[in-house]
């Protein structure tokens, strides 16, 4: 039986609910846990409230759920902290699309321009809440989603002592489903990333990771999955993302973990022109357009539905919270398991990058907490871009913590998605009027 306190900042979101079935799924370690949800806007943490209750009510599993806009509150006596949350919520994700688009840029909320300015809004934020951890439970350990996670982390990094774990679901729905199905394999067990028949190893930073390694029944799987991916080539070329993929693993021999993200680096301008036809047609972008279903689910979960976790709104969400929970099951557990998609100081994993660098890759999790695996040198074709991200995180970071205007033009103009001066300028003096409210660092 647990007796952990649960915290999920940002427990007014529609991700809860996947979070919540996660953890009912693993009772045997957290039943009698409570689960508090903080957020800053109580609007639905009455309903959240009660479908954890609901929820768990039909699982038969003991839980308590709270819920509070206090973080002081929330965060007292926690032992397991769960940041998730968009600082501006949808509006300024919108900006972060929106601005650089309209000035031939490329990007997202995590990448590009966009990726920049989150950092700026979310680094202020965050380490108010892990100031407010070291104080009020210095020993929690933080499993953070929170974007864009690797600039979060080398922030947290630098600034506190918080026992920060960050975390990227790509790689969770990529080896849990995407990848077995590929190989005819039936998807990994609940909450791993990795098992005896199946063992993924990716490595790079966030959002440009690289299966580096791949082991299927204890042999090398490239050749299998090679074989398998010519099999299925008719049906997965109808997938824009899937068949760049393919194509970079044939130029590199290595498949992308991200082709989402990664695409707009080598075809920027095909998919710019994607993304204003979105735009033109006034079409939610990406999370936009899944929050206003999840939050539909949610009230016919709260009306008496059951949660289905093969439920479009939820299927690809319940990988990304089957890898926080276990994760963290691992620690309490003190599993000794692998888990990847993990970002964390360097310090040798990947030996051919920097030790301070923010890297993405496999780690072993127990009692301790992360312990990187080493996986030596990243192969040289891609090494040089992901030196060039690294140099655009840690500028991005540097003006994140100083409130340093030029050093945030530099980190502009080091994004490898940016090709233009003048454009970067535009971009930055647009985004710090947009999101001005939540940068006090520029004020």
């Amino acid at each position: 039986m647990g007796e952990e306190k649960i915290v999920i900042l940002g427990g007014g979101s529609p991700f809860v609910p996947s979070l919540i079935y996660a953890m009912l799924e693993n009772r045997e370690v957290l039943e009698g846990s409570e689960v508090c949800l903080m957020d800053i806007d109580p609007t639905r943490l009455p309903l959240l409230t009660k479908l954890g209750y609901e929820m768990s009510k039909r699982a038969k599993v003991k839980m308590k759920f709270t819920s509070t806009t206090d973080p002081k509150e929330a965060l007292e006596g926690a032992t397991f902290v769960m940041p998730s949350y968009r600082i501006g919520g949808e509006k300024h994700m919108r900006f972060d699309f929106e601005i650089p688009t309209k000035y031939g840029i490329c990007g997202d909320e995590t990448a590009g321009p966009g990726g920049t300015f989150m950092a700026q809004c979310t680094i202020p934020a965050t380490l108010e809440y892990c100031r407010l951890i070291e104080d009020l439970c210095p020993e929690a350990w933080v499993i953070s989603y929170v974007n864009p996670t690797n600039f979060v982390a080398d922030a947290v990094r630098r600034e506190t002592k918080t026992k920060f774990i960050a975390l990227c679901d790509c790689f969770a729905g990529f080896a849990m489903s995407f990848l077995p199905r590929l190989l005819d394999m039936p998807p990994l067990e609940r909450r791993y990333c990795v098992n005896e028949d199946i063992r993924p190893r990716a490595i790079g930073v966030n959002h440009c990771t690289w299966l580096v390694d791949l082991l299927v029944n204890g042999e090398d799987g490239y050749p299998l999955l090679k074989e398998k991916i010519k099999e299925k080539s008719k049906s997965i070329l109808r997938d824009h993302e899937i068949e760049f993929a393919l194509r970079l693993l044939e130029a590199y021999g290595y498949l992308n973990v991200c082709p989402s993200h990664c695409r707009m680096l080598w075809e920027h301008d095909d998919v710019l022109e994607e993304r204003k036809a979105l735009l033109k047609e006034k079409r939610r972008v990406s999370i936009l357009g899944w929050t206003e279903s999840a939050w539909k689910f949610v009230e016919e979960m709260a009306a008496g539905a059951e949660y289905d976790p093969e439920r479009p709104e939820y299927c690809f969400r319940l990988h990304h919270s089957r890898h926080v929970i276990g994760i963290m099951v691992s620690i309490i557990a003190n599993e000794g398991r692998e888990w990847g998609g993990i970002n964390f100081p360097n310090k040798g994993a990947i030996t051919n990058l920097p030790q301070d660098a923010i890297v993405e890759g496999p780690c072993i999790v127990d009692k301790r907490g992360i312990t990187p695996i080493v996986v030596g040198d990243m192969p040289k074709c891609f090494l040089g871009l992901t030196l060039h991200i690294l140099n655009w995180q840690e500028l991005t970071v540097d003006a994140a913590l100083s409130g340093d205007k030029n050093l945030l033009y530099q980190a502009l103009l080091a994004c490898p998605y940016v090709h233009d001066m003048k454009a970067a300028k535009f971009i930055m003096d647009e985004l710090l009027k947009a999101h001005a409210d939540y940068m006090p660092q520029f004020k």
